[in-house]
């Protein structure tokens, strides 16, 4: 046999429309005649077939004189189509054969799987042979090689398809072996009559409506089968079915199953057991299971035990409640009832109570005439009923509140736990325990179980990928690890790829049977038409949760009317929420209500709803910076949508609002410590400007991503990007631009130790300005240039264009101006050395920068207010306020902020005499230092590393540390270089004098 893993991975489907899959993608063969020629080498299973069998495959009894010559230009033809896989069709000698593993054809894997079931039934392996006989049914896309005819086909489709009733037959057996009955009655009814003359689906579906003492239901079924056989084929029914009559008529108490003989307390009846059977690779929901258990003694004596599980679509509710219907067997021995209520059903309405009533009351074996007419009756009956009977009653599936209340016993002796995808809150007396989808633990053991655990433990990293692609629901799971298990040519990382695409994900969490989509389909079905349109334009939010302002938003209808659209959506599991508020879909959810939209929504409507939702947000942050603290709480909870909002505006081809959200929350983002958010939305906002041709946007956006790089420390790049902006505005002939441009490069001077040119390059931004410039715009190159002058140990000219700064900016609404100009204030009276007057500024700027949420202001106002306690004496605080720093910095990944903080806290325990946390401060600063490449910090650093040596009584190396601290001081003209040079030459001379003093010692000893 070939490696098959030479031709990709490959699946041959023949139990159903003929389809060939390579590499995950279908792959049309051109034609009727390669898909017979296909079929047929399948079919052998690996069997050669001769030209003429192929011959009578393709013609029969009347084939072409050219029909040799044309077998074999369909062979070429087969395996062009079948691309790489072309190798699997083999020419052998004059006779042809596919060499393709048996796992790779539906049809073997099913009689494999077939064969398995058997010998576990025979083996009194029951639910093993369950398992196995569903694996096998789930294989089937409905009748083998549909839409093929021809003698040959017609024969092989005839013998698959018998297989597949045998398979059908054997489960419904084992089902009923099992206990179940009442849900196995509408599968028998439509076997029966797609089957008519087919007697063991009939004696399944009589044995069936017996033991769910429908007995006149049964008789009359037994007769028309009886009718048929005779009138369609004038034979009676067979001795099976006609003993099964017999028995019924006798009321044989071995019918029953013998797990029901039991009889109710004083009545004589049969116990009714119509649960469906446990799965054996039930896996979790311990902690759930347990609250269901517990439910059992928690209320009083008069009281009726209800529990309700709910959850969204595919979260194993039913399987929760009939696992707990089945271990609470024993403590309710008159009997386990089960009914779904087709709350959520494909194609279904929800069942009536008197519907359901009728279904109830005949399960207890009440005969259809004594079941009441009236619904009212009806409930009255059912609770006398159970009033003495000790119960349990699943019922599945509810809609509603209002469709369970009238089925719930009046007595206190039973108990009853519903399941529904709607919270049923408003039912008394409820027990909510609501399921949510699988801890990551739970759900990867529910994977390995259905897939096989030596399989998937070759991939742990790739299949904790697969389930969160699953979204850790249990239905999603279930589909994707059966996909897994039975293509034995598939890895879980091929899995994962395909998986990977959102887009295409529910199409891969389907199966023949079962389907991810179609279940959230139903719940969708389900709401009323205003609901339903909420839920799809809310698949149009590309962020990961939302308000009610932002939902109000894009239906376009007033916040409080859609918040009780917005709790109903929740109420029915198609919202979650993590906090008060915020709502925020599960991910397969959410790519559901995508694919709504685009079913639904007119291309005009998605786009006029993006267009609100990016305006919303665009004026939500225009309105946050004018309200104190304000932006920091929008930011906290919108940082991730905007950049998303952003995204999604420009792909719709929204240029103007893909360009004027991130202008307006950009610097909120730079403020408030999110850069990698500010760098992704002015991204999309300069392209976004670029495409639209608005030269003075894109001068705008790639200044402000001059400052965002900037922040990260990507120096080269941001120089390089402001100065494109500077042309920009030169080009235009915008004063006021070109100073904005030339403050930033100011500061990339300022960043990098560039003083000289950095105060230059202000003074010409501050001749720039227009006459009309606004105060903030003037007041911030006043700022950079009192820094430059600060940094360059100008301190008395640099305190005066701070204060003027501050004079400007104070009292006009913008607060993080205001901050950093008191900052600025205070560090440079600091440095002066009035430090009284230094701590009122920066105790300020640190209240305000908190209030407002700015991050990174806040980490320097707390850095340069630990330097100045610092200088005060003040250690304990000081070290408190530059750990502070710190933290703040390294979670904004703000490396010029952190290594600041380090040199100042180096200082801090160098006062405290605590020199090995010194060292570590200064050592740690310069690692940072040399990755971003601001040299001129290293002086700082260097220098206190050389105090500490001469503490230490090395002088040799503080002589080698001052040294570098000397050349870079030098290099950058940094005012401490004269105090430097100072502290080296006084330990050169020392070490000079050492040497003399060493060389005069070793004259002597060779004198004497």
């Amino acid at each position: 046999m070939r490696d098959n893993a030479q031709v990709g991975v490959a699946e041959f489907r023949l139990l159903g429309p003929l389809e060939v899959v390579l590499d995950g993608e279908r792959r049309h063969l051109g034609g009727g005649r390669q898909d017979k020629l296909l079929a047929a080498l399948l079919l052998a299973g690996g069997g050669v077939l001769t030209t003429s069998n192929l011959i009578d495959v393709l013609w029969e009894d009347a084939p072409p004189d050219t029909a040799r010559r044309q077998v074999h230009n369909a062979i070429a033809a087969l395996r062009k189509c079948l691309g790489t896989a072309r190798s699997i069709v083999v020419t052998d000698g004059a006779h042809y054969r596919v060499d393709v593993e048996k796992d790779l054809v539906d049809a073997q894997r099913f009689a494999a799987a077939h064969a398995e079931a058997r010998k576990a039934s025979s083996e009194g392996e029951r639910k093993d042979a369950i398992a196995s006989l569903q694996v096998a049914l789930g294989l089937w896309r409905g009748p083998a090689l549909a839409g093929l005819s021809g003698r040959f086909i017609d024969a092989a489709a005839a013998r698959l398809n018998e297989q597949r009733l045998e398979a059908r037959e054997l489960l419904v057996d084992l089902r009923l072996a099992s206990g179940e009955t009442g849900s196995l009655i509408s599968e028998l009814t439509e076997l029966v009559t797609a089957n008519p003359l087919r007697e063991r689906f009939s004696y399944q579906l009589i044995l069936a409506l017996h033991r769910c003492r429908r007995q006149p239901e049964a008789l009359a079924l037994y007769e028309r089968t009886r009718a048929r056989l005779a009138d369609e084929l004038g034979v009676d029914p067979g001795q099976e079915l006609r003993d099964l009559h017999q028995r019924m008529l006798r009321g044989d108490p071995e019918l029953e199953l013998l797990a029901d003989r039991h009889s109710a307390p004083g009545t004589g009846a049969i116990k009714p057991c119509v649960l469906p059977h446990d799965i054996a690779d039930f896996t979790g929901r311990s902690a759930e299971i347990d609250r269901l258990l517990a439910a059992e003694g928690s209320t009083d004596d008069t009281a009726l035990v209800i529990t309700a599980v709910d959850g969204m679509a595919g979260v194993g509710k039913t399987t929760v409640a009939v696992r707990v219907a089945h271990q609470l067997a024993d403590q309710y021995p008159d009997g386990q009832l089960f009914i779904d209520l087709h709350g959520y059903t494909p194609g279904e309405h929800p069942l009536e109570t008197g519907a359901a009533l009728d279904q109830l009351l005949r399960s207890l074996g009440l005969p259809p005439e004594q079941v009441p007419h009236d619904v009212e009756s009806k409930v009255a009956r059912w609770r006398s009923e159970l009033a003495d009977r000790r119960m349990i009653i699943v019922l599945d599936n509810a809609a509603n509140a209002a469709q369970v209340r009238a089925l719930l016993p009046g007595s206190p002796s039973g108990q009853a736990i519903i399941t529904s995808r709607r919270s049923l809150s408003t039912l008394e007396g409820v027990t909510p325990v609501p399921l949510e989808p699988m801890p990551e633990d739970e759900a990867i053991e529910l994977f390995r179980r259905i897939a096989g655990q030596k399989r998937v433990d070759r991939e742990p990293d790739r299949l904790r990928e697969v389930v969160a692609q699953c979204g850790r629901l249990p239905l999603a799971i279930r589909i994707a690890a059966s996909r897994l298990r039975h293509r034995p040519m598939w890895t879980i990382e091929y899995l994962s790829s395909r998986l990977a695409n959102e887009r295409r994900r529910l199409n891969e969490l389907s199966t023949a049977d079962r389907s991810v989509r179609a279940a959230f389909t139903v719940s969708y079905r389900h709401l009323p038409g205003r609901q339903r349109r909420l839920y799809r334009l809310l698949g149009l939010h590309p962020g990961s949760d939302f308000d009610s302002g932002a939902a109000a938003t894009l239906l376009n209808a007033p916040s409080q009317d859609v918040e009780a659209l917005l709790e109903e959506l929740l109420d029915v599991h198609l919202l979650t929420q993590h906090k008060p508020g915020r709502y925020h879909f599960h991910d397969l959810v959410r790519q559901h209500a995508q694919d709504v939209a685009e079913e639904e929504e007119p291309p005009d409507e998605r786009r006029s709803a993006i267009e609100r939702l990016t305006t919303h947000y665009v004026e939500l942050a225009t309105s946050a910076e004018k309200v104190l603290g304000q932006a920091k709480s929008l930011l906290a909870a919108e940082h991730r949508n905007l950049v998303a909002i952003a995204s999604s505006a420009f792909a719709a081809g929204l240029l103007d609002q893909a360009r004027l959200l991130p202008l307006t929350v950009g610097p909120l983002l730079l403020r408030n410590g999110y850069l990698d958010d500010a760098l992704d939305i002015y991204e999309h906002g300069l392209e976004a400007a670029r495409r639209a041709g608005n030269r003075a946007a894109e001068a705008t956006l790639r200044s402000n991503l001059g400052v965002a790089q900037l922040g990260i420390g990507c120096y080269d790049e941001a120089e390089s990007g402001l100065r494109e902006a500077l042309a920009i505005t030169r080009e235009l002939g915008d004063p006021d631009g070109e100073a904005s441009a030339l403050r930033h490069i100011g500061t990339v001077y300022i960043r990098l130790g560039r003083y000289d040119a950095a105060i230059a390059t202000l003074q010409t931004a501050l001749g720039a300005l227009s006459e009309s410039a606004a105060p903030f715009d003037r007041a911030s190159v006043l700022a950079n240039l009192g820094v430059a002058l600060t940094k360059a140990g100008r301190y008395d000219e640099a305190a005066e264009y701070h204060l003027g700064a501050l004079g400007m900016i104070s009292g006009r609404d913008n607060h993080y101006a205001e901050a950093m100009g008191l900052i600025n204030v205070g560090w440079t009276n600091t440095l002066i050395g009035d430090l009284a007057v230094a701590r009122r500024y920066l105790l300020d700027a640190l209240s305000l920068t908190r209030r407002i949420g700015a991050k990174e202001a806040e980490a320097r106002s707390l850095y340069i207010l630990a330097d100045c306690l610092r200088r005060n004496g003040d250690t304990d605080e000081a070290l408190e306020l530059g750990r502070e720093a710190l933290v703040i910095a390294r979670a904004i990944r703000d490396q010029d902020v952190e290594s600041q903080a380090l040199n100042v806290l180096g200082e801090v325990h160098e006062g405290a005499s605590d020199l090995e946390a010194a060292v570590e401060c200064f050592r740690h600063a310069l690692r940072l230092i040399k990755e971003s490449g601001q040299t001129y910090k290293a002086a700082q650093s260097y220098r206190g590393l050389g105090r500490i040596a001469v503490a230490q009584g090395d002088e040799v190396e503080a002589l080698s540390h001052w040294q570098r601290a000397l050349a870079i001081a030098t290099d950058a003209n940094l005012p401490e270089r004269e105090e430097i040079e100072e502290d080296a030459a006084v330990l050169q001379a020392r070490a000079s004098r050492s040497d003399s003093e060493k060389t005069i010692i070793a004259a002597m000893r060779q004198r004497q």
